[in-house]
């Protein structure tokens, strides 16, 4: 119903834009902050939400439009969604390696783990 296109399934594209909402939201505007949360977390239509906001269904479509295309943006300047999904694989690699040694009572691959986790500490300076 929204009238705007993403990319890639509908679901991937809520978990996407979710993701970068909760990295990026607090530079919205606050209308912008609050459109966005009654379409994603809400759920509400886009006749509901012109309603409520009082504004058009087609103010509140192109809104979310700008919304969307200004969180891939800042994801495109800024990269921290990619770099915070890339270090949260990182610390899941270290976390099995952990839990394996434990498990097998084998220290072999604690030095794979620190190596882990000094990638993720020289990156994060």
């Amino acid at each position: 119903e929204s009238g705007f296109t993403m990319a890639g399934t509908e679901f991937e594209n809520r978990i996407r834009l979710g993701s970068l909402y909760s990295v990026y939201g607090p530079l919205l505007t606050t209308k912008q902050r609050r459109c966005t949360e009654l379409y994603f977390y809400d759920d509400l239509s886009l006749a509901e939400i012109a309603a409520g906001m009082q504004i058009s269904r087609q103010a509140v479509s192109d809104l979310l439009k700008r919304v969307e295309q200004m969180l891939e943006h800042y994801e495109a300047q800024l990269g921290f969604l990619q770099k915070t999904q890339e270090n949260a694989q990182v610390v899941a690699r270290a976390q099995k390696l952990v839990t394996t040694a434990v498990t097998t009572g084998s220290v072999a691959a604690l030095p794979r783990v620190n190596r882990l986790l000094d990638k993720l500490i020289s990156e994060g300076r």
